[in-house]
């Protein structure tokens, strides 16, 4: 017997759809004023962290990094309260009648015709020192004038606020402004040499506060001050100890000092050696057991 042939018919191609690739994808549009927001940002950084700040950010930027909203937050908020503060010393040292500290004389100084130029003569560094230091003398002004000081205008660009308590030794420079409770209507020769002296405590504010920002030269005294107290203090030093009433000590700098930086420089050593040491992979021979 045979069977009859069964017949299919041929199955039917479906042409498939190829999907269509433009020659040239459209330039994917960039948020306008990007230029503009990273200059902005640039400037808050350089008014916080000075110019170690600006250059951290520019490298954060080419590298297409973006800051998170803590950090943003936190820049913009220091950097409006310093603005304000800039403003308010501005404000006070163009409006306010300060009284004038004593003209320095050659009988005062103890010196001739250079010691008078050295106090008298703010120059065009001290124009520059004053905008640099102008948020941090702003806020001492506020707190000064709120405790109720007498406010004293000296010629080499420095202000002086006399206040009955609030001070530590025979006062505290911050930006250009002293707060002291040192008299500074009377001529002496001891008036002078500590306008002198802090005038340059209010260089050193400038100098790093144009580095690292208006927190690095407390933050770098404060460090100092704790291995190298008082008369040890490198800036106070730098600054002139006699000027600044300091005892010059006979065992300056202080060897005390210098063994305790020594051992915690140690200490900070042998502790990053240490984590070096655990955080390092353990090294796999060739049959994958560790040695």
């Amino acid at each position: 017997m045979s069977t009859p042939a069964l017949t299919r018919s041929a199955p039917t191609l479906v042409p498939q759809r190829q999907p269509v690739v433009p020659d040239q994808l459209p330039p994917v549009p960039r948020p306008r004023h990007s230029w503009a927001l990273s200059v902005l940002w640039w400037v808050a950084c350089l008014i916080c962290g000075g110019l170690g700040g600006v250059v951290l950010a520019a490298v954060g930027t080419s590298r297409g990094r973006v800051p998170s909203r803590r950090r943003v937050a936190v820049v913009l908020t220091g950097t409006v309260l310093q603005l304000l503060c800039a403003v308010s010393f501005t404000v006070a040292g163009a409006t306010g009648e300060f009284r004038a500290c004593p003209a320095p004389s050659a009988q005062a100084s103890g010196g001739g015709n250079g010691d008078e130029k050295a106090v008298g003569d703010a120059g065009v560094w001290g124009a520059a020192r004053a905008m640099v230091n102008a948020p941090v003398s702003g806020a001492a002004l506020l707190y000064g004038r709120g405790q109720g000081g007498e406010v004293y205008q000296c010629d080499n660009g420095t202000t002086a606020v006399v206040m009955d308590d609030g001070v530590v030794r025979a006062g505290t420079m911050f930006g250009t402004v002293f707060l002291t409770d040192q008299r500074m209507e009377t001529e002496t020769p001891r008036t002078h040499r500590l306008v002198e002296h802090e005038a340059r405590h209010a260089d050193q504010w400038a100098g790093f506060s144009l580095t690292a920002g208006p927190a690095a030269f407390p933050a770098l005294y404060a460090l100092d001050e704790a291995f190298f107290p008082g008369a040890f203090n490198h800036f106070e030093r730098q600054a002139g100890l006699e000027e600044g009433g300091y005892e010059i000590p006979s065992d300056c700098p202080s060897i005390a000092g210098q063994l305790a930086l020594a051992s915690l420089g140690l200490l900070a050593g042998a502790v990053l050696i240490v984590r070096h040491r655990y955080r390092r992979p353990p090294v796999s021979d060739r049959s994958g057991t560790p040695r």
